[in-house]
């Protein structure tokens, strides 16, 4: 029996080709797809730390208000 050697051919499919294309472009939008929602979350992340900061100073200004009157009722006594 004739031992089969391990070979490879030189030539090249249109297949190939074309897998290697669709590869290539379905890669790039997925890219630029992942790109897009990095910004949106960028976007949303400065404006849920905004209002963050805005709650932030709402509650002190509420607790000052809450300590003065506490203050206020503490000397009434």
């Amino acid at each position: 029996m004739a031992e089969q050697q391990w070979h490879m051919k030189k030539q090249v499919d249109v297949a190939h080709i074309i897998t290697t294309v669709a590869l290539l472009v379905s890669g790039l939008w997925f890219l630029s797809d992942l790109d897009k929602r990095i910004s949106i979350n960028s976007k949303l992340i400065e404006q849920v730390q905004a209002q963050r900061n805005e709650d932030q100073r709402r509650i002190e200004k509420r607790l000052d208000s809450i300590d003065s009157k506490l203050d206020a009722l503490l000397k009434a006594k």
